[in-house]
């Protein structure tokens, strides 16, 4: 299995799905746990948590369009 391929654009819809979430946001990743700032600077350095926080929410999105047939 490959690495997981985000593109620019892809980048951009995370961090616009990510603005929107509320203040309050705590998130475990990789051991850790992120605060909802902690998570936009590390998506927007593209940080390996970044980049493991993008992958979930493309997948997510990808489930969300595959379950109501859209892709």
């Amino acid at each position: 299995m490959g690495e997981f391929i985000i593109s620019e654009e892809d980048w951009e819809v995370v961090e616009n799905r990510l603005e929107s979430m509320p203040e309050s946001l705590q998130l475990g990743i990789l051991g850790e746990s992120y605060s909802k700032g902690d998570l936009v600077v590390e998506v927007k350095n593209r940080s390996e948590v970044g980049k493991a926080y993008a992958q979930m929410q493309l997948e997510f999105i990808k489930w969300i369009a595959k379950q109501s047939n859209v892709i």
